[in-house]
């Protein structure tokens, strides 16, 4: 079964403050709950490739993901790991000089296990507190 989700939220931030923030793949792991280890593996000028090591339900998962990133845009596709597919991308715009909005969205489909283990409530709790995380890093930056 494939699940959607989409969440955006507006920050007192300069866009390319919070682009450079959400783009340091590197530094996922000081801020994202359940990841022990960000990883990049491979920069090229088109595209990134990273390595997420995440302990969720008492397992260690890894997901490698190729990263594009564009002015404004990161677009994210899982090359290995849990999901059967994930496809996701963040967008950071201008609202004024000093705001900032910040829009993921991403669709994937996960093995019949974890799809039964990790209902939307769950899934959409992460990744507020993904983008919570992001924007709390911020403001220490």
């Amino acid at each position: 079964m494939t699940r959607k989700i989409y969440f955006s939220k507006s920050v007192n931030e300069d866009s390319a403050k919070v682009f450079n923030q959400i783009a340091n793949f590197e530094n996922y792991a000081s801020y994202i709950p359940g990841c022990k280890k960000s990883v990049l593996i491979e920069k090229q000028k088109e595209f990134e490739i990273g390595q997420l090591e995440f302990n969720l339900l008492f397992r260690d998962y890894l997901i490698k993901s190729k990263n594009v990133l564009s002015e404004n845009t990161i677009k994210i596709e899982q090359v290995e790991g849990p999901f059967n597919f994930f496809k996701g991308e963040w967008s950071i715009s201008n609202i004024n000089d000093l705001e900032t909005l910040i829009e993921f969205h991403a669709e994937f489909e996960l093995p019949l296990i974890l799809n039964n283990l990790l209902p939307d409530n769950v899934i959409d709790s992460f990744c507020e507190v993904l983008i919570d995380a992001f924007i709390d890093k911020l403001s220490s930056v």
